[in-house]
């Protein structure tokens, strides 16, 4: 079973970043023919974060789901665009926070 998120686009900057980083992947391995507009992880984080302020910050699923991506890509993730479209999008309080929650912590 595949779940997948299906968006329709707004006429703003955000929407324009959006699909403009969007990954050309096949759905299935092998079968290029198959590729479609997949959202970055740093999208995926973003877009999770509108939502999850949207929603009065109290969505655990949301919340996982976004730990859940910091904690997989790691290192991997583009920190200074995520963190310059936390800033335009009005949420860069709840990337800090997930970043901090997904960091390990040293002694």
């Amino acid at each position: 079973m595949y779940k997948v998120d299906v968006f329709l686009p707004k006429n703003d900057a955000w929407a324009q970043e959006y699909f403009d980083r969007c990954l050309q992947l096949p759905l299935l391995p092998g079968e290029a023919s198959s590729a479609r507009n997949l959202a970055s992880a740093e999208t995926i984080v973003l877009q999770k974060l509108l939502w999850f302020k949207k929603g009065g910050s109290v969505s655990e699923k949301q919340w996982n789901d976004i730990l859940g991506v910091l904690k997989v890509q790691g290192g991997r993730l583009d920190e200074a665009y995520l963190r310059q479209w936390a800033s335009t999008l009005g949420v860069s309080e709840l990337l800090n926070r997930a970043l901090s929650e997904t960091t390990p912590k040293t002694s």
